[in-house]
């Protein structure tokens, strides 16, 4: 078994923080224990319970927020996949002959397409969520 006080460095043991308990034994415990009794006043307790009340409702209220925020980030996650859809198929048909420097797409045929896959993206991008 190593020396665990070797294995610890000196920045560690050394420090004047003592986390605020006293070592005692069985005698000095109950004067100690009546110590903290005795200074510890009603509105302390009340105070003490009043912050705890907050606490717990800023953990329901952040339960919540969590809730939402998954749901927001599940809808953008879908509406991304929608948008994607509509784009990547032309990117990949304007990459299919990369040997030929100019495409031919008359231009009614051109028009129409482009307003649709406008209108799909509008649809998407500014509909209410």
């Amino acid at each position: 078994m190593s020396d665990f006080q070797h294995d610890i460095p000196d920045e560690y043991t050394d420090n004047a923080f003592d986390f605020g308990f006293t070592a005692a034994d069985e005698n000095e415990l109950g004067s100690l224990l009546g110590q903290d009794a005795e200074t510890t006043s009603v509105d302390e307790i009340l105070d003490i319970q009043n912050k705890l009340a907050q606490i717990i409702t800023m953990h329901s209220t952040c339960e919540g927020t969590t809730a939402v925020k998954v749901e927001y980030e599940n809808l953008m996650k879908a509406k991304m996949l929608e948008v994607e859809k509509i784009v990547i198929p032309l990117l990949v048909n304007l990459r299919k002959n990369k040997n030929k420097d100019y495409l031919y797409w008359p231009g009614g045929q051109r028009e129409a397409q482009c307003n649709l896959q406008v209108e799909k993206l509008l649809n998407i991008t500014r509909a209410e969520l």
